[in-house]
């Protein structure tokens, strides 16, 4: 009996309670709460202005990095140079003749304002001369229009003066076309853009051949009797308006071409793939591929059409357009090419 009951008093399990535990281990100042702590201060309108200003003066800062870098790989090639050069003279081209016209009117409204008051006290024969100090505005223009019509002349000239040596680069591009036949069985796309192509080289030797000969005669590199004197004015008139109707040539190939392309134009069949990450990759790379012949299909064709009324304006001596034609034409031509040499440099 004794050894039951003591055997009773002892606990069927030694393992101790969580409540006890928590009882033994909890300290006076764990059951306490927490003090509560003040919010934060708020930030004041300055504070707020001054990291919107850091903000934007950051991504300022790395847009212009990134734009000069850009700029920089641009202006590594020649190809970059021209198209920089085309666009920017052709724009200075517009600027002169907009800025002409108002500063025409200007004083035209001047001369009329002043006839108009003059008239009431002068006799019948007599003859007005006056001299009239320009406005701060009218010098401003003048000086614009004036900055802007010889730097335009400087980069046209420019232009034609590297373009002399560009007979090698059209011997390489035939030289390149000549070795690389068409394969047996080669279908009418084929051969309709390689007769193009030909015919393209052809104009291309032509305009070069006149354009050379025409700058020289003007820069009296030419000293024969052929050229000297009227007649040797002549013939470099001659020269000039020749090599603009093969460049107009060369314009109408490209266009041929173009529509050549577009013709027979094949739909793209898009991939499907597994989901491997391989086929993804790939897709990626063929879409890629198809927006950029896209872009620049479309880019041959908007500079090449707005080129085409600028070469005909050339290859008569009268011309057929006037000043703001030519800079809106040469604008939106170099400005095409612009926006590719641009964008591969991203």
């Amino acid at each position: 009996m004794e050894r039951q009951k003591m055997d009773g008093s002892h606990p069927n399990t030694t393992t101790i309670p969580s409540g006890d535990i928590d009882a033994i281990t909890s300290t006076p100042s764990q059951s306490q709460p927490d003090t509560p702590r003040p919010p934060p201060p708020r930030p004041t309108l300055l504070q707020k202005l001054r990291y919107i200003l850091a903000l934007r003066l950051r991504n300022v800062l790395t847009t212009t990095d990134r734009n000069l870098l850009r700029l920089s790989a641009l202006l590594s090639t020649p190809n970059g140079i021209d198209v920089v050069l085309c666009t920017t003279s052709y724009t200075l081209t517009l600027v002169y003749a907009l800025g002409q016209r108002v500063l025409e009117k200007q004083l035209a409204a001047v001369a009329t304002n002043l006839a108009e008051k003059a008239a009431d006290v002068m006799l019948p024969g007599e003859t007005l001369i006056a001299s009239l100090p320009a406005s701060t505005g009218t010098k401003l223009l003048a000086q614009t229009v004036g900055s802007s019509k010889a730097i335009a002349a400087v980069i046209a000239d420019y232009r034609i003066f590297v373009r002399m040596w560009g007979l090698l680069g059209l011997y390489t591009w035939a030289r390149g076309t000549y070795l690389a036949p068409l394969p047996e069985g080669a279908g009418r796309k084929e051969k309709l853009l390689r007769g193009t192509t030909w015919a393209a080289i052809a104009t291309c030797v032509a305009f070069q051949v006149l354009e050379n000969g025409a700058y020289a005669s003007s820069k009296g590199m030419l000293t024969g009797a052929a050229w000297a004197g009227d007649a040797g004015k002549k013939r470099e008139t001659w020269w000039w308006v020749w090599s603009s109707r093969f460049w107009a040539a060369y314009v109408g190939c490209e266009l041929v071409r173009l529509l050549v392309e577009r013709a027979y134009h094949e739909p793209v069949v898009e991939r499907v793939g597994d989901g491997e990450k391989e086929d993804k990759l790939r897709a990626e790379q063929e879409r890629r591929e198809v927006h950029n012949r896209s872009f620049t299909w479309w880019k041959d064709l908007v500079s090449n059409v707005a080129y085409a009324p600028m070469t005909l304006h050339w290859s008569v001596e009268e011309g057929l357009l006037n000043d703001v034609q030519v800079g809106v034409c040469g604008m939106v031509a170099g400005g095409a090419m612009l926006a590719d040499a641009w964008r591969k440099t991203a």
